[in-house]
């Protein structure tokens, strides 16, 4: 399993989302992000539209990015360049 935390430095609007999460969907890998909401903490499965769409990701967000399966590596590392550049 692959972690990294960062924080996200943009705000990802409905676009934005929808895309990542389709773009995330090719991989075979379990592609998960962490992070608190006031005492909340909530687990996102990337590849879930649905779950993008209804929890804040926002700039300034501290976020935890957990990837784990056959292709890691590169579900990690498009995750990464995904969230980061944003």
């Amino acid at each position: 399993m692959r972690v990294h935390e960062f924080t996200i430095q943009a705000d990802f609007g409905r676009e934005d989302l929808t895309r990542l999460s389709a773009e995330a969907a090719r991989f075979q890998s379990d592609i998960k992000l962490e992070f608190a909401n006031g005492d909340n903490i909530n687990i996102v499965d990337v590849k879930s539209l649905l779950g993008m769409l209804l929890l804040p990701i926002r700039s300034g967000t501290e976020v935890l990015l957990r990837v784990r399966g056959k292709d890691e590596e590169e579900a990690f590392a498009f995750m990464l360049d995904a969230l980061e550049k944003e």
